[in-house]
């Protein structure tokens, strides 16, 4: 291995899959299935493709889907492989990967050329896979050779791309710098940093570094755009990667700037993001939920969250913001991901067929499996090879536990090896013993992520004494000490039963326990599971009951026959509810309100550009949500409560996304206020007859309200 070039330190250190086990659990099953799934896989039937392009003889059978078309997985394999290896030590996981690499590399052309039929495959879409998988093959597995291939390969595309054979860029191109800037800091080689200079996602990534809204750089919408989720998230790997290369601070800031656009406008309690494979406009996720739009069915919104390959992303970016930044807080969306995303996928079945997305539409869903040897195929043997870089991290003087699950870590410290066996059946119990082992006293931190779910209230001991120490949600805890041979500490968590809405919203509500969503699905015959704590709450009804809100809503017609379960229980076909409507919800229509000055209808709203054009809404409860239509040509308005000036709201918003599958064009508006006083309020708005800087116009349109009369959820 040459040395590493280092032009950014990392303020955390991940483990990168060498020095962690995972012992018996959930998570550990999960790795042994998929291991000995691909595994169980015959390498002539994965290259057979390439080696039938070449002429040369094929044995085995074709895969099928999109594998037979482009072989679009190998490269992922390559990478799953490498990373499997090096977390589990297992041999024959290595000679698997060396050896596909190996009979690949006999397949590629004299000019570089390496696709697996014919050469309309060879877009810098496979291309970024197949450098992923060399350069984990040279990381994890010290071998040169990837090198070799890697140098041929890169030659193809560098005089494709910059010799004018094509000079389009075309599918996910903006995903490709992570995997060279990493080419370049593990080698030196100034020619994988230039190439990926090429293909920096200037624009999207500068709305982020300046705080701009994304959606501002989508051309006019005639033109049927969006963003596709997945890869505009995996695009800030790229931009963490273009920081490490270069240092320089606007890269650093676009990931950390787009992390928090994505946790307020784009995350469900999951960590799952994208309906559709789509970014969502401003205010427009708690639509995605329902599959009804203005009374008629949005039949092509089959899925919320590319499950696989959107936990890849996520898992990645949080990652390099833990490495960079060193803050904890980042590992609340690997968490939610871990229990919720790919970890709660169903199994694939013996063809190939894999649960592509995950559903958590308010009317309930399923799991089902669909596409054959797709993208998310290849990112799933990544995802569970990584899982154990993800479980630890460490500095200097100080060990990081990030998340709880049954897992060693191997921690060379300064003063000599120390071992961290957390012993846990979290989350299906609340409590955590973190055995820590020296073969001599030594003084370092234990530093353990106060979960943002937590509320900050975490118990610690320390060898069965009550030790005190700040736990503050969203940071590191930190136990500074001289530590015996042998310790034990123990974190006790609450881990009751809670309602989330949407970020920034009222409705609907997701049910969690800890970090697990938890499903509303049919009792099991003999099953004796449910809600992964020590409570006695098991039924939906239960939960209801002791909000005195049994009666309500959808819950109204709850009996014994239903409970609440983790997501990752439901079985695949098992008929499940993710989210639900918040309790004491009341439609107000807006021709129900009182207006003054000149306000106009049309089939949706009414609406008004005129300065002090008045709507008064009168309504019993706790909170309302104010609901009308942003556009380009959206003004501001004056909000008040009870007389009180509470806000200033703006509806412009840019209307360019209009993908095909999930139509955007009509942008949702939502203001909301929680946590009134129970009894009668009067919301007046007030048109200002005012544009932002951005906008056309200063309309003002309101289409209704939800009114919410339970201070519960």
């Amino acid at each position: 291995m040459k040395d590493k070039i280092t032009v950014v330190e990392d303020v955390l250190q991940p483990f990168q899959c060498a020095g962690v086990t995972l012992l018996p659990s959930r998570i550990a099953d999960q790795v042994a299935s998929v291991k000995a799934y691909y595994m169980g896989l015959h390498p002539n039937d994965i290259l057979r493709g390439f080696r039938a392009r070449k002429g040369d003889w094929a044995p085995g059978k074709e895969l099928g889907g999109a594998y037979s078309e482009s072989g679009l997985c190998f490269g992922q394999w390559l990478s799953g492989f490498a990373r499997l290896y090096k977390s589990t030590g297992d041999p024959q996981v290595g000679e698997r990967a060396l050896y596909l690499m190996r009979e690949w590399a006999k397949t590629i052309d004299q000019d570089g050329y390496f696709g697996y039929t014919d050469r309309g495959g060879d877009n810098q879409y496979l291309f970024d896979k197949y450098v992923c998988g060399l350069v984990d093959i040279y990381e994890f597995m010290e071998c040169a050779e990837a090198l070799e291939v890697l140098a041929r390969i890169t030659g193809y595309m560098e005089r494709k791309c910059f010799d004018g054979e094509t000079t389009d860029r075309n599918h996910e191109w903006y995903t490709l710098p992570e995997n060279l800037y990493r080419a370049y800091l593990l080698t030196g080689d100034k020619r994988y940093f230039d190439f990926a200079k090429r293909f920096e996602y200037t624009e999207y990534w500068d709305a982020f570094a300046n705080e701009e809204d994304p959606f501002g750089i989508l051309p006019p919408p005639e033109k049927r755009e969006g963003f596709h989720a997945y890869s505009h998230v995996n695009t800030f790997s790229s931009a963490a990667m273009a920081y490490a290369a270069t240092g320089e601070r606007k890269y650093l800031d676009t990931v950390v700037n787009a992390y928090n656009w994505l946790k307020e406008t784009q995350l469900y309690a999951t960590g799952g993001y994208g309906p559709e494979e789509n970014l969502v406009v401003p205010d427009g996720l708690p639509d995605s939920l329902i599959d009804i739009k203005r009374n008629h069915s949005d039949v092509d919104l089959r899925f919320h969250f590319e499950t696989s390959c959107g936990s890849w992303a996520a898992f990645k970016m949080a990652k390099y913001l833990m490495r960079f930044t060193g803050q904890a807080h980042y590992g609340d969306w690997i968490e939610r991901l871990m229990y919720n995303g790919v970890g709660a996928l169903s199994p694939m079945n013996e063809y190939g067929m894999i649960q592509y997305g995950s559903n958590y539409s308010v009317f309930g869903a399923q799991k089902m499996r669909s596409t054959v040897w797709f993208c998310c195929q290849g990112s799933l043997l990544q995802n569970i090879g990584d899982y154990s870089s993800l479980i630890f991290f460490k500095d200097e003087e100080n060990l990081y536990v990030n998340l709880f699950l049954p897992a060693k870590v191997h921690w060379k410290h300064s003063q000599g090896e120390v071992i961290v066996e957390q012993e846990t059946s979290f989350p299906e119990e609340s409590t955590v013993r973190l055995k820590i082992q020296c073969a001599s006293s030594q003084y370092f931190g234990l530093r353990f992520r106060v979960p943002g779910w937590s509320n900050g209230v975490v118990q610690v001991q320390i060898n069965g004494e009550a030790y005190s120490v700040d736990t503050v949600a969203g940071q590191w805890a930190t136990l500074q000490r001289n530590w015996d041979t042998t310790s034990v500490v123990e974190l006790q968590f609450d881990m009751s039963i809670r309602g989330e809405p949407l970020t920034s919203y009222l409705s609907p509500v997701a049910v969690l326990s800890g970090p697990v969503v938890l499903a509303k699905a049919s009792v099991r015959s003999g099953h004796h599971g449910g809600i992964p704590v020590e409570s006695a709450l098991r039924y939906p009804a239960d939960w209801l009951d002791i909000e005195s809100e049994v009666r309500l809503n959808r819950f109204r017609q709850l009996h014994y026959d239903q409970e609440l379960r983790p997501l990752y229980d439901i079985r695949r076909g098992e008929f499940y509810q993710l989210y639900h409507t918040r309790h004491g919800e009341e439609s107000l229509c807006a021709d129900s309100f009182e207006y003054s000055g000149d306000w106009k209808t049309n089939s949706f709203c009414r609406y008004t550009a005129s300065a002090n054009a008045t709507c008064e809404i009168k309504f019993e409860g706790a909170a309302i949500c104010l609901e009308g239509i942003r556009g380009e040509d959206g003004g501001m308005a004056d909000i008040y409560i009870d007389s009180e000036h509470k806000d200033t709201m703006d509806q412009f918003a840019y209307t360019r996304a209009r993908m095909p599958r999930y139509d955007q064009s009509s942008v949702p508006f939502r203001w909301s206020i929680d946590g009134l006083s129970m009894g009668e309020h009067t919301v007046r708005i007030v048109a200002k007859g005012q544009k932002g800087d951005r906008a056309t116009g200063s309309i003002i349109r309101l289409s209704g309200a939800k009114v919410y009369k339970l201070r519960k959820y």
